[in-house]
């Protein structure tokens, strides 16, 4: 079922700050321009995705996903309960993430509303999300580019985004996260920006969350 994408309003304006003032960003930037980020506003779908995700590579999600979108509705609120283990293991999941997206569904189900989360603020959407089993710092930080489309979110624990800094910036050395933390201040207010199009920069899969 195809879904509506929305992108953000303050996406052109960002591009444009990053390019006058970092070559490098100018570069990837004009090398990517087919697209943008989007989001369909639907927290359990990017939530999900995200639990999917973690520590394994985009292919290898990729693949997992489309078994899971082609045996679940992923779009229509929180499908998983106690029942569904096995198959979710038989799809490809390991069983600590079966569980916790069956966990995901519980605790999402009188919550599974983009107007919801896009009233609260950073911490407190944190404060709610860390508290989930299988919702670590990682996964809350996808949620809060790829389905709310915050502006400035830099993720310094994902080893793609570390890779392409490595490539792009440090003579292909992959930086530390302190560094790279400290290395993507350069980039505030527009943090989401840079980081999607490192991606970019070494996957040319667009991702959407």
């Amino acid at each position: 079922m195809k879904q509506n994408k929305y992108h953000p309003i303050w996406w052109k304006e960002g591009c444009d700050n990053l390019a006058k003032n970092d070559k490098i960003m100018k570069k990837l930037i004009n090398n990517f321009s087919d697209s943008k980020l989007s989001s369909i506003k639907n927290p359990f779908f990017s939530l999900s995705k995200s639990i999917v995700g973690q520590q394994i590579s985009v292919a290898a999600a990729s693949a997992v996903w489309k078994r899971l979108e082609h045996k679940y509705d992923m779009f229509h609120g929180c499908c998983f309960n106690r029942n569904d283990l096995n198959n979710l293991k038989k799809i490809g999941l390991s069983e600590r993430k079966a569980s916790y997206l069956i966990n995901l569904s519980e605790k999402l189900k009188d919550f599974n509303s983009y107007d919801y989360w896009n009233n609260l603020n950073d911490q407190e959407i944190y404060s709610f999300l860390i508290d989930i089993k299988g919702i670590g710092p990682w996964s809350i930080k996808m949620f809060m580019i790829f389905c709310l489309n915050r502006p400035d979110i830099f993720s310094s624990d994902d080893i793609g985004l570390l890779k392409a800094m490595g490539l792009n910036y440090f003579n292909d050395k992959r930086p530390t996260k302190n560094e790279a933390e400290k290395f993507s201040l350069k980039w505030k207010p527009w943090r989401t920006i840079a980081s999607w199009y490192l991606w970019r920069s070494i996957d040319p899969e667009v991702v959407l969350y």
